[in-house]
């Protein structure tokens, strides 16, 4: 049945809509004026989601991003645990010595391919779960609805947004006059950073561009960077086995796409007086993009 609806989709939608297929007819969204997703019912029930208004400069704390980078395995847990923190992916292994407040989860293959930390992260009343609504859909059909615990907020790849025309980074100025919260790099036009996660999130190659832009839009002062090293690419993730290795296209994307927008984001943390300090010291993000420190100096 699942490729009789995709059949039916692609013949009454134009080829741009093509990344909501798997969606139809399964999903029904409502929008709010800002142009987020403000309701979701997937197959007749109503999912519960938060208000991304609501959650707007709610922590203006300290916030550690932790992602899966090896150098993890050398942070003093101890010291990091000092501070909220909003895990990516695997990150949820370190559950048992940091108490994760938000988590960002953004690639379907990590949802088919780690089930298991998946389950745990969904099931985890504490979290604050941001997820599109493709990940969702995915979590939903392999392990049901009924098995989120989690509180659920609705974000969106500001080029595939749920039923709207695909939008290419060439396209990123014609969108930028409609989305408020969309600052692009003034020498690359296809490289951005969206101040505001209501109206999408730009995808740089990477979880971790997401997670700060979200970390910008709840109201971090200080942003700490954990396992963001961009380096070493063949190496396991921190969680990992040499014999149990996702695959990443972080190398082929890194010089032409990942650190040209890291540095754009970083010049948009400056301006707005953000503080943003990465804890790995082998990080192929230079110091002049953020500076680079250790725990024992925070």
């Amino acid at each position: 049945m699942g490729s009789l609806w995709k059949q039916i989709y692609r013949y009454t939608h134009p080829r741009d809509y093509r990344h909501s297929e798997n969606l139809w007819p399964h999903v029904k969204i409502a929008r709010a004026p800002e142009g987020h997703i403000c309701s979701l019912v997937w197959k007749g029930r109503q999912i519960a989601i938060e208000d991304l208004t609501a959650l707007r400069a709610t922590h203006r704390d300290t916030l550690a991003i932790v992602a899966t980078g090896p150098s993890v395995n050398r942070l003093d847990m101890q010291k990091l645990a000092q501070f909220s923190a909003l895990g990516v992916n695997g990150a949820y292994h370190l559950r048992d010595r940091l108490a994760f407040h938000y988590y960002v989860i953004v690639d379907r293959d990590f949802v088919k391919s780690r089930q298991e930390v998946v389950r745990q992260v969904i099931q985890d009343r504490d979290l604050l779960l941001f997820i599109t609504v493709h990940c969702l859909h995915d979590i939903f059909c392999m392990l049901g609805s009924d098995a989120v615990k989690c509180r659920l907020a609705i974000i969106e790849d500001v080029r595939h947004k749920v039923y709207q025309p695909l939008v290419e980074p060439s396209g990123y100025a014609t969108q930028s006059r409609h989305l408020a919260g969309l600052s692009l790099d003034a020498d690359r036009r296809d490289i951005g950073f969206c101040r505001d996660i209501r109206c999408g999130v730009v995808d740089a190659g990477t979880v971790a561009y997401w997670a700060l832009q979200i970390a910008f839009y709840l109201g971090a002062q200080t942003v700490l960077l954990a396992g963001v090293d961009m380096t070493n690419f063949s190496a396991p993730r921190f969680y990992e086995s040499e014999a149990d290795v996702m695959p990443s296209q972080l190398e082929s994307q890194f010089m032409s796409l990942i650190k040209p927008s890291f540095a754009h984001a970083s010049r948009i943390m400056k301006e707005e007086n953000i503080v943003v300090y990465n804890l790995s010291p082998e990080s192929a993000l230079g110091s002049e993009i953020f500076e680079k420190v250790s725990l024992n100096d925070l």
